[in-house]
């Protein structure tokens, strides 16, 4: 025997609004071909990319990006800006951040360290100018440790560094990269030259 049950207006609204932005949202991640490959998000990736180092934030991506160059991000970026859902992207490193700054609830978080070998091979060129002196280029990816040895062998340092060397030259110089040593000669980014921004413009 069949009942028959009203269902109110109300509800059925609300359903159909529901039902097309899910729809919605499901087609917004939908990458460009060339970068396509690099989007991952099978469980134990999402798990991963979900907390920060402390596990004391967690917000769960859509997928994370493992870049190869920096056009695959400024490719992303680009693509997250014009696209007709705002989608939020994130860049993590070592994800020691700042209460949850390397994590995208329902977006796209950026794996900093599948770009370490991108210069000559190590990510890190130490270079010396008349008028600069020495100096390293390194990439936002690359940690402080490799920096301190790689600078080592030049017979060189960084003139400021933080107290842990496991973290990333980007995630620290996005917090100033205050340390013990920043009494003396002022925090990491007091000691930068110059930083390239990726817009995807």
């Amino acid at each position: 025997m069949a009942k028959h049950i009203t269902i109110p207006k109300n509800f059925m609204t609300i359903f159909i609004v529901t039902f097309f932005m899910s729809n919605a949202l499901a087609t917004t991640l939908l990458p460009p071909n060339d970068i396509a490959d690099r989007f991952h998000n099978d469980s134990e990736t999402i798990k991963i990319a979900s907390s920060d180092f402390g596990h004391i934030v967690q917000e769960i991506p859509a997928a994370v990006f493992y870049p190869n160059s920096i056009d695959d991000i400024a490719s992303l970026v680009k693509y997250a800006y014009n696209n007709s859902v705002p989608i939020n992207v994130a860049a993590r490193g070592q994800a020691h951040s700042t209460w949850g700054q390397s994590l995208a609830r329902d977006g796209v978080v950026v794996n900093m360290t599948s770009l370490e070998n991108r210069l000559n091979g190590s990510g890190i060129i130490v270079s010396s100018d008349s008028s600069l002196g020495s100096y390293a280029d390194v990439g936002g990816e690359q940690l402080w440790i490799d920096v301190l040895n790689t600078t080592l062998q030049y017979g060189l340092s960084p003139v400021s560094w933080v107290d842990y060397l496991y973290l990333t030259v980007g995630g620290t110089l996005s917090n100033a990269g205050i340390s013990g040593q920043s009494f003396r000669f002022g925090p990491q980014i007091s000691n930068v030259y110059e930083l390239d921004v990726i817009t995807g413009m």
